[in-house]
C-alpha cells in the first residue's frame, strides 16, 4: 500500500488538487454578481452568438476588451439559459425588479463553463510545465494556482479576467517549450493560445514583443558548441518563427471577431484601450529591423559583440533576484511600520488613473508609482508562495550554480517590464489588472521550494514539501471563503485594503432585506451592483429619479459606492432627494465587513422620513 502511494502520489495529489478547486470553486458560485458581469450575461454573451447563427460579423464585436474568448466559453451557458434579458425588467419610476428565484441558477450556468475552462488548462499548464522543468515544479505550481483564492475567484466572475491568467500563462509557457525543446507541436500551440488570450483581453499583445526579447535572451545565454545549429543561426530560424506566430495569432483573432475585418472602425477602439501601443510598437519595430539588419546585412557583428558583453555581466544577475528581493521586503515594512504614509491612506487603491491622486493629495512621483503598483500584488499573494519566492530569490541571490535560471530571469524581467508599462500607461493597478502574472510568481515560488528540497538527501523531502505547500494553500483559501477575489494576506494591516466589494455582500443584504417585514412592498436604493438580483422587493440603483413618485426606505451603501459617488451628493440629493451620504458614517441596522476590514463595508440603513 505505501509502495503504490508513493508510486501514485502526484497522480493522487493531483487528483485531490482538482476536487478541492472544483469544491471550493463551486461554493457561493450564484450568490454574488459583480460589477459590469451583467452585461456579459444579459447583452454581450448572448449578441456574439446572435452575430454567428445569423452571420452578422459585425455583431461579433461584442466590446473593446475584446472579451470573445469569455462569450464562447461562458456562452455555454445559453443552451439552458437561453433568454438571460427576461431575468428582470425596468418599471417606469425606475425601478428594477428581478426573477429572484432563477437567478442564482443562472449565474450558476453562465460560470460554471469558466471552472471547467480554467481546470483543463491548469492539468496543460502541469503538462507543459513538467516537460520544462520537473514533475515536483509542475505539482507545486499546479497547487499554488489552482488554490490561490485571487485566481479563483476571478474564476467564478463573468469577465474576461476570467480566463486572460490561464491563457496567458499557457501560452507563455508554451513559447518556453518551444524556444527550449524546439518540438513543433509547442509551436502550434503558441499560436493558438496566444490567439486566445488577446481574443480574451487586449493586454495580452504584451507577449509578442516579450517573445522576441525571449529569443534574444535565450541565444545569448546558450552555450557555444560545435553543435548545429549555432547561437547565431538558431536567432534567424527563431525570428522567422516568431513572425508565424504573430500571423497565426492575427488570424485566429480575425476568424473569431471577424468584425474588425468588416469595419476598420472596431480595429480602431480595440487599439485605442491598449496602453503603450505606440511605444510597444516602435520599440519592437526597431529591435526587429535592428536584428534584421545584424543577420543578414552585419553578418551578426552586433549579436557577437552582445554576447561577449552579456557573458561578462551575467555572474552579476543575481543583483537582479536581490532587487525583489529588497523590493518586497521593503513593502511589506513600510506597510506595517508606515501607516500614515500618504500614498498609501490619501490615495484610494481603485481609482482609475495615478494621475488620478491630484484629487486626494499629490501626484505620486515615480518611486512612490512604483511602489503603488507592486502593493496590491504583493499582499494578494498567499503567504506560503511569497515564502517559495522569497525563498528563490535569496538563493539566486546567491553565487551557487542555478538550475532554470532562464525562466527565472526572464519572468523577473517580464514583471518589471509590465509594472513599468502601467506607470507609463497612467494605470494604477488592481489585483484584476495584474491578473497574468499570479500564475507565474506560482512557478517561481515552486522553482524556490525544488531548490530547497534539492539541499536534502531525504527523499521524502518533496512528499513533505507537497503537504506543506497544500496545507499552506487551503489555509489561506478557507480563511476568505466564499469571498474568494476579496483575499488578502495578514501581512497587510487590518486597517489597510487593496480591494472593494466589488459585488460580494450583496446577496447577504438581499437576505436581510427579504426577512423584514412586508418586504416585497419596500423600495431599496443601492450605490453599488450586487443586491438587486436578489432583493424580492424593488430595487433602485439609478442618481436621478423623480421624488414625488418614489422614495426609498433602505440604503445599501458600500465603500465602492461612497468613493465614486459621495463627492458629488449635493446633486443627487437636488434632483432626486437622496441622502445618503449623510448615512455612510451611521449606525447601521445590518453590516458586512469583507475579509473582517472594517473599511470593506457592505450596509443596510434605515431612511428617515
Amino acid at each position: 500500500m505505501f509502495g503504490f502511494l508513493k508510486k501514485y502520489f502526484i497522480h493522487i495529489s493531483l487528483v485531490f488538487i482538482f476536487s478541492a478547486y472544483f469544491f471550493f470553486g463551486t461554493q457561493h458560485l450564484g450568490q454574488f454578481v459583480t460589477a459590469d458581469e451583467h452585461y456579459w450575461v444579459y447583452e454581450r454573451i448572448p449578441q456574439y452568438w446572435e452575430a454567428l447563427i445569423e452571420g452578422n460579423w459585425k455583431k461579433t464585436f461584442i466590446n473593446d476588451k475584446p472579451g470573445v474568448t469569455l462569450a464562447l466559453v461562458s456562452g455555454i451557458g445559453l443552451l439552458f439559459e437561453p433568454q438571460p434579458e427576461k431575468h428582470f425588467y425596468e418599471n417606469s419610476d425606475r425601478t428594477l425588479v428581478y426573477d429572484i428565484e432563477g437567478t442564482e441558477s443562472l449565474y450558476r450556468t453562465f460560470r460554471i463553463p469558466l471552472l471547467i475552462a480554467n481546470a483543463i488548462l491548469l492539468f496543460y499548464l502541469f503538462y507543459i510545465i513538467q516537460r520544462l522543468t520537473h514533475p515536483w515544479i509542475a505539482l507545486w505550481t499546479i497547487i499554488l494556482t489552482a488554490l490561490s483564492p485571487i485566481l479563483l475567484g476571478i474564476s467564478q466572475i463573468v469577465n474576461p479576467d476570467a480566463l486572460l491568467w490561464s491563457l496567458g500563462a499557457s501560452a507563455l509557457f508554451s513559447y518556453f517549450a518551444f524556444l527550449t525543446l524546439q518540438e513543433k507541436k509547442f509551436f502550434w500551440l503558441t499560436i493558438l493560445l496566444t490567439g486566445l488570450a488577446i481574443l480574451t483581453k487586449y493586454v495580452a499583445i504584451i507577449l509578442f514583443p516579450f517573445y522576441l526579447v525571449l529569443i534574444v535572451l535565450y541565444c545569448l545565454t546558450a552555450p557555444d558548441t560545435n553543435a548545429s545549429p549555432s547561437p547565431l543561426q538558431r536567432i534567424q530560424k527563431e525570428i522567422r518563427s516568431w513572425i508565424a506566430i504573430v500571423a497565426g495569432s492575427i488570424i485566429i483573432l480575425c476568424l473569431f471577431l471577424p468584425a474588425i475585418l468588416m469595419d476598420t472602425k472596431y480595429l480602431v477602439k480595440i487599439l485605442v484601450t491598449i496602453p503603450d501601443k505606440e511605444q510597444l510598437l516602435l520599440l519592437s519595430g526597431w529591435f526587429l529591423t535592428l536584428l534584421c539588419i545584424d543577420m543578414f546585412i552585419l553578418k551578426n557583428k552586433i549579436f557577437l559583440a552582445f554576447r561577449t558583453l552579456f557573458s561578462s555581466f551575467a555572474p552579476h544577475l543575481r543583483f537582479f533576484s536581490s532587487f525583489f528581493l529588497l523590493l518586497f521586503i521593503g513593502l511589506i515594512i513600510i506597510r506595517n511600520f508606515f501607516l500614515h504614509w500618504d500614498i498609501f491612506t490619501l490615495i484610494p487603491f481603485d481609482i482609475k488613473d495615478i494621475s488620478n491622486a491630484r484629487y486626494y493629495t499629490d501626484i505620486p512621483n515615480f518611486f512612490e508609482a512604483f511602489l503603488l503598483e507592486w502593493n496590491p500584488l504583493v499582499f494578494s499573494l498567499t503567504p506560503i508562495t511569497l515564502i517559495g519566492f522569497a525563498t528563490l530569490l535569496i538563493l539566486f541571490s546567491s553565487k551557487i550554480k542555478k538550475e532554470y535560471a532562464f525562466l527565472v530571469n526572464s519572468l523577473l524581467f517580464f514583471f518589471l517590464v509590465y509594472i513599468l508599462i502601467l506607470i507609463h500607461s497612467n494605470i494604477l493597478t488592481l489585483p484584476r489588472y495584474s491578473i497574468l502574472l499570479y500564475p507565474l510568481f506560482a512557478f517561481l515560488a515552486a522553482l524556490g521550494f525544488w531548490h530547497s528540497v534539492k539541499k536534502f538527501s531525504w527523499s521524502y523531502a518533496p512528499y513533505i514539501t507537497t503537504i506543506i505547500v497544500l496545507c499552506g494553500s487551503l489555509w489561506s483559501l478557507i480563511s476568505i471563503k466564499p469571498f474568494y477575489f476579496n483575499y488578502t494576506n495578514f501581512l497587510l494591516p487590518k486597517s489597510m485594503l487593496i480591494h472593494d466589494a466589488w459585488g460580494y455582500g450583496g446577496y447577504e443584504a438581499a437576505q436581510y432585506l427579504n426577512s423584514l417585514p412586508d418586504a416585497q412592498q419596500l423600495t431599496v436604493w443601492i450605490d453599488y451592483y450586487g443586491v438587486c438580483e436578489f432583493f424580492v422587493g424593488k430595487c433602485l440603483s439609478a442618481y436621478t429619479f423623480d421624488p414625488s413618485i418614489i422614495q426609498p426606505d433602505y440604503y445599501v451603501l458600500t465603500r465602492r459606492g461612497q468613493i465614486r459617488y459621495i463627492s458629488r451628493a449635493d446633486r443627487w440629493e437636488r434632483l432626486s432627494g437622496l441622502t445618503a451620504y449623510k448615512y455612510y458614517n451611521a449606525n447601521s441596522e445590518w453590516l458586512l465587513a469583507i475579509d473582517n476590514r472594517l473599511g470593506n463595508f457592505i450596509k443596510v440603513v434605515k431612511v428617515e422620513k
